[in-house]
C-alpha cells in the first residue's frame, strides 16, 4: 500500500508580511493635498513653520495688513506717520526704515533780494508713479500744487504718493547763503523726485504745514539727484555724519512774482 504524506496546510503556507510605504507628507505650497488628510498646504499641521506658510510682513503701522486702494488710507498722519506707509498690492504696508538726510537749498541770486524772508520750507520726496499707476513729472506736481496759498495741496489731492515729507520752521534766513535743513524726513527707497517750497508764514500749531504765501518752489527728478535712499544716508547728528550723511544740494529757482 502507497501513503501520501501530505504536509499539513499550515506548514506548507506560505506567509507574506506586507512593508509598509513611505509616510506621505504635505508638500507645502503646491496647491495639492499631498497626504490625502484633506487638509493643503498650509490648512496641514505639516506645513507649521515653513517659510512658504509665514504669515505676511506688512511692516509695523496703524494701518499695516488693511485693504487699501491709495496711499491715503493707509496713513494717520502724512506730517507724523514714521516712515509713511504705501498701498502696495492692495494692502497697506511699511516696510521700509526712517532716515533723515539733509538739504541744502542755494538760493543765491534774486533770492537775496527778496524783500521778504521765508519762514518756513517744505520738502517732499514723491515717487514717480502716481496711485492710479501713471508717471509723476515735476509737471505732474506743478499742476497740482499750483495754489500758492493751498499748503497741502498735493496730500489733499490723493493722486501722488509721497516718501517723505518735512516742514521745517526757517529761522534767521540767510538766503544769499543758501538754506540748509539739519534733519528731513523720509523712508528709504528709490524712484522719486523732490519738490521743494519756501513760505512767507511760520508751521501752523495744528496742521504742521506751512502758512501765508509760497514764495517759490523748486523740483528736481534727475537721475543723479535722485539716486535711491538708504539707511546709510541718515545722518545720526548734527555735527557728525559717520561718513554716510546724504545731503542733497538744491539749486532754487528764483522767487514766485506776485
Amino acid at each position: 500500500m502507497i501513503r501520501w504524506l501530505v504536509p499539513s496546510l499550515l506548514a506548507s503556507s506560505l506567509i507574506f508580511f506586507a512593508c509598509p510605504g513611505p509616510t506621505l507628507r504635505e508638500i507645502c505650497g503646491d496647491t495639492i493635498d499631498n497626504d490625502g488628510n484633506g487638509l493643503v498646504d498650509c490648512q496641514d499641521p505639516d506645513c507649521a513653520g515653513q517659510a512658504e506658510c509665514a504669515p505676511p510682513d506688512y511692516g509695523l503701522c496703524s494701518k499695516c495688513s488693511q485693504a487699501c486702494t491709495v496711499q491715503s488710507q493707509c496713513v494717520i498722519s502724512f506730517m507724523d506717520d514714521r516712515p509713511i506707509p504705501y498701498c502696495i498690492a492692495g494692502v497697506c504696508t511699511a516696510k521700509e526704515t526712517f532716515i533723515q538726510p539733509r538739504v541744502y537749498l542755494d538760493t543765491a541770486g534774486s533770492w537775496g533780494a527778496l524783500g521778504v524772508s521765508p519762514q518756513s520750507g517744505t520738502t517732499r520726496f514723491i515717487k514717480k508713479v502716481a496711485n492710479d499707476g501713471s508717471a509723476v513729472t515735476c509737471a505732474t506736481v506743478a499742476a497740482i500744487a499750483a495754489d500758492r496759498s493751498a499748503a497741502g495741496a498735493i496730500e489733499a489731492s490723493g493722486k501722488l504718493v509721497m516718501q517723505g515729507l518735512d516742514v521745517t520752521r526757517i529761522t534767521n534766513p540767510q538766503l544769499g547763503q543758501g538754506v540748509t535743513y539739519t534733519f528731513v524726513n523720509t523712508q528709504t527707497g528709490g524712484d522719486y523726485l523732490i519738490w521743494t517750497e519756501l513760505w512767507g508764514g511760520s508751521p501752523d500749531s495744528n496742521t504742521k504745514l506751512p502758512q501765508g504765501r509760497r514764495l517759490g518752489y523748486g523740483c528736481y527728478e534727475d537721475a543723479a539727484t535722485t539716486t535711491p535712499l538708504t539707511t546709510s544716508d541718515n545722518c545720526p547728528s548734527t555735527t557728525s555724519d559717520a561718513g554716510s550723511c546724504r545731503v542733497f544740494r538744491l539749486k532754487m529757482p528764483g522767487p514766485e512774482m506776485p
